[in-house]
């Protein structure tokens, strides 16, 4: 088989329903990052997605390959070749920083952390996306664990561009506020990162069930949301860092308010316009 990476990416799409659960994690992972199949072993993977490199074998199987070695192999030949020499070179870079400084490394690590939060915009899942957040008739947001705080965040910010904006927290147990009246057109944005909230896949599939349109914002390890809803962006794991504040995934979100302000136009600067007087009027900064 001629194989590059967009061919792989194909060949993963398509062999995606007979997918155990943890074959569907790595599928997630490497539609999100197929360069990983030239950086990483079996076990890399394996280690990354917490299962056995065995799984990862039986993967490549059902690609129709007898191991990921004769995968890399291939997918190699065409990455280096001589058509592509600038491939090659960023491949290259990628390996070379493994024995270089430990910054060097996580400053690299965060600039394709951006790049792939910008590529991810010009997706057509993107604007579909953009729609959904502009010109739902309401808008709820959730993040499970220590992404709530982005949720939160989305949710104020939000607010200065559109009414009709909720932040759910799932005290009630039964997320009570998630009920759309007859009409009504609903979008919830889910934000969740490894290990995943117990509720999230609930969550989404009430929500489908009620005829909420719903949007997820995880790393590339979510393979819970494949099937549930065709609105799911993925961005980089950031394993390498201690605790973090996710880059990826807090700047798709603040790209996301740019470009639901850009939807929504006049209506939304006369809203900001009015919310600035308010805050005039109650003296809320010392300037």
């Amino acid at each position: 088989m001629e194989l590059d990476l967009s061919t792989l990416k194909s060949a993963i799409a398509q062999a995606e329903p007979g997918l155990t659960r943890l074959e569907s994690r790595i599928s997630a992972y490497l539609l999100a990052r197929p360069d990983a199949i030239l950086l990483e072993t079996s076990a890399e993977t394996a280690r990354k997605l917490n299962i056995s490199p065995m799984t990862v074998t039986r993967f490549y199987r059902k690609l129709g390959f007898d191991s990921a070695a004769e995968v890399r192999a291939e997918v190699r030949r065409h990455a280096f070749g001589p058509e592509s020499r600038r491939m090659d070179l960023r491949f290259a870079s990628v390996t070379e920083m493994r024995g270089t400084a430990k910054a060097d490394d996580d400053r690299a690590f965060s600039r394709a952390t951006v790049d792939a939060a910008y590529a991810l915009r010009e997706t057509s899942a993107w604007g579909k996306i953009v729609d959904l957040v502009a010109q739902a008739d309401s808008v709820h947001a959730v993040g499970f664990q220590t992404m709530h705080f982005l949720a939160d965040g989305l949710c104020r910010r939000l607010t200065y561009l559109r009414d009709r904006v909720h932040i759910l927290d799932g005290i009630d147990g039964v997320y009570a506020e998630l009920l759309p009246a007859p009409n009504e057109r609903m979008t919830l944005i889910m934000i969740d990162t490894f290990r995943y909230g117990a509720h999230g896949p609930l969550l989404a599939q009430m929500a489908r069930e009620r005829g909420v349109d719903v949007v997820i914002f995880a790393d590339e390890f979510c393979d819970w949301a494949t099937g549930l809803t065709p609105h799911v962006l993925r961005y980089p794991a950031e394993t390498r860092f201690v605790l973090p504040l996710p880059q990826g995934i807090t700047l798709g979100l603040t790209l996301l308010l740019q470009d639901v302000s850009t939807a929504l136009g006049e209506s939304a600067r006369e809203r900001i316009a009015k919310l600035s007087d308010a805050q005039d009027h109650f003296g809320l900064f010392l300037d």
